[in-house]
């Protein structure tokens, strides 16, 4: 059994973590540099949104997906190659199964919050979310985690499937993993208006939010319809960050 840390603030983990879980969007979404501290450490991206396909984890609790909204976006993992898993507390998860077996769809992985200090993993479950303190909250993890963990027992971003979808809106942003990528893909429609405002890539190591972690990033990209990429990748990125606003959803993919 292995041990995860995650929390909205990621300078409160502790930063010899061998596991972490940050947001991918949302209120609290972590920036890159928030990853960059832990160089060393298996990175599980979460979504709070389910509109929005990426990452290893949805976050169902209030404020956050919805159980119905689980069943969207597990699908929409799934056919990205993903093999994805549903966060939520041990009072929500009858809830939660029943709208995939209400909607014939098979049940994701599940990683289930239940503060009683115990780390002993809850039957059906592949992770629990045992302790919750102010500054960040405490899993025991199983083993193997399907979808984390790869097809073996080595975790590397690179065996995550990178295509999603980025949803309209102004000044809105992004992040994802592009570790082991050589090319980015912006994709939109030639009815549709897309301006990218700032494109940033980081290493493992260093933090600064400027967005030059590996020398730079593009600036003010913009995109023609009819020509989305590629875009190259520098060699030894490991997250991106797009700022964008887009008057339709569109799509990112990396190779």
């Amino acid at each position: 059994m292995r041990t995860m840390f995650d929390g909205v603030t990621a300078s409160n983990l502790p930063a010899d973590a061998q596991m972490v879980a940050g947001y991918l969007n949302g209120k609290y979404a972590w920036s890159a540099g928030d990853w960059a501290r832990f160089p060393h450490a298996v990175k599980i991206g979460i979504s709070v949104r389910s509109n929005l396909y990426v990452g290893q984890v949805l976050d169902v609790e209030d404020g956050d997906a919805t159980a119905t909204g689980a069943v969207d976006w597990v699908r929409h993992r799934r056919a990205a190659g993903a093999d994805p898993t549903v966060y939520c507390n041990a009072s929500t998860w009858p809830s939660v199964r029943s709208a995939f077996r209400n909607a014939g769809v098979a049940e994701p992985h599940y990683w289930i919050a239940k503060y009683d200090r115990n780390p002993a993993l809850m039957s059906g479950a592949v992770a629990k979310q045992h302790t919750n303190t102010k500054g960040w909250d405490q899993s025991s993890v199983a083993d193997y985690w399907p979808g984390v963990d790869g097809p073996t027992t080595t975790t590397t971003e690179e065996d995550e499937d990178m295509t999603t979808t980025a949803p309209a809106g102004t000044n809105e942003h992004v992040n994802l993993f592009v570790k082991g990528k050589s090319q980015l893909y912006l994709v939109t429609s030639y009815k549709d208006t897309l301006a990218c405002h700032q494109i940033d890539f980081f290493k493992d190591t260093g933090s600064n939010p400027a967005g030059d972690g590996t020398g730079g990033g593009f600036m003010n990209v913009g995109i023609d319809p009819n020509r989305p990429g590629p875009l190259p990748i520098p060699a030894g990125a490991v997250m991106c960050t797009i700022r964008y606003t887009a008057s339709h959803a569109w799509g990112i993919g990396v190779a």
